[in-house]
């Protein structure tokens, strides 16, 4: 393959799939990419081809030093944090660049740096669910809105789109005086403007509301045998990791895989989930009756700030009006296409001059 990001150098900060897969990708392409990783990691990191390792532990002041020696020299930082965590660890941006006015630091997030929504936990789930586009993918049919493998929010709305975003402010080094940017990558709406070809022709009802159109799954062209109907769940945590219907016949996202975010569920619910491992069939109808009681946009009121990766099911027509895409003006109404919700590009870039009037004004 052709090394034709030869000479870029990129610190990795590691973390979860999007930020190893665009460092992945840009070491396949030619970078220098360094990763920083703990000794001991939770998560063993896989998608490492091509990158050089280092072992820092970034709660001691002296291996931020050493990020920062290496940010000196580098073109590219990518960020995995929640925002705000680079500023704690004294990585902010604004100081980065008094000592390398060309990097570019890329920062990937579920929901963006900014809004209501930005310091919330989610997985892929969520980010897809929030994007307009989850009821879509399960087609006309389905029961319920089906969450797709995790490679459409983690890999192609935050990696690829992240990986764009890099090579475009590369390039435009070359005709700004060779000053850096933020690249702001939210895997919501990174997911949301895959999604620009639904949204444009979406008014094409052979294509996505007819009985039988082409993308619902229910074409006869497209489709090969029966449905399946849903068997008996063997693992738990399929249970929280999947949609339920609500009150008013709409559905919360629900992806809580980690412990302390489905005891979290389970707390703002008063549900009692002992039984999530030894009784999964149980905890799936309860959590059905439960979220039954409320409608929707009240399990979303619910949720809100409770960090327990529980997101409202969003659909084209509506995606635009939520809170946290209203706070980041993340969709345009269209006067053609049905009227859908269009997603503007992403990830955003800040200019330096940009950033240091935010903080500016901050500071008033």
């Amino acid at each position: 393959m052709a090394r034709l990001l030869n000479g870029i150098k990129v610190v990795e900060l590691a973390g979860l799939a999007p930020v190893p897969h665009c460092g992945m990708m840009l070491a396949d392409f030619g970078a220098d990419v360094t990763v920083i990783d703990k000794k001991h990691p939770v998560v063993e990191q896989r998608m490492n081809r091509g990158k050089t390792m280092k072992e820092f532990d970034l709660r001691k002041p002296e291996d931020i030093k050493k990020v920062r020696e290496l940010c000196k020299t580098s073109d590219v930082l990518l960020d995995p944090y929640r925002p705000g965590t680079l500023e704690k660890m004294g990585l902010d941006p604004l100081s980065l660049w008094n000592d390398n006015k060309g990097l570019i630091i890329c920062r990937i997030s579920g929901y963006g740096q900014t809004g209501r929504m930005k310091d919330e936990a989610g997985h892929d789930i969520n980010y897809v669910a929030m994007s307009g586009m989850m009821p879509t993918f399960a087609g006309r049919e389905a029961s319920r809105p089906w969450p797709p493998v995790n490679m459409l929010a983690d890999f192609a709305g935050g990696g690829l789109s992240a990986a764009f975003g890099i090579v475009s402010a590369i390039h435009a080094r070359h005709h700004n005086g060779g000053k850096g940017c933020v690249l702001d990558c939210s895997m919501t709406e990174g997911t949301a403007y895959l999604a620009s070809f639904v949204q444009h022709y979406y008014d094409q009802s052979h294509l996505f509301t007819d009985k039988y159109a082409a993308f619902t799954g229910e074409c006869p062209i497209y489709r090969y045998g029966k449905v399946k109907e849903e068997v008996a769940i063997e693992n738990a945590w399929k249970n929280v990791f999947r949609t339920y219907k609500t009150k008013d016949g709409k559905f919360m996202a629900v992806g809580p895989l980690e412990p302390k975010f489905h005891q979290n569920m389970f707390e703002v619910l008063g549900v009692d989930g002992d039984d999530l491992f030894s009784d999964p069939e149980l905890i799936t109808k309860e959590l059905e009756e439960t979220f039954l009681q409320k409608t929707r946009d009240e399990w979303s009121k619910v949720f809100e700030g409770k960090d327990c990766c529980v997101t409202p099911v969003l659909d084209i027509h509506e995606v635009g009006t939520y809170g946290q895409h209203v706070d980041r003006q993340n969709f345009t109404k269209s006067d053609k296409f049905g009227g859908t919700w269009i997603a503007k590009p992403s990830p955003r870039v800040q200019t330096m001059e940009e950033l240091t009037a935010t903080a500016t004004r901050s500071k008033l």
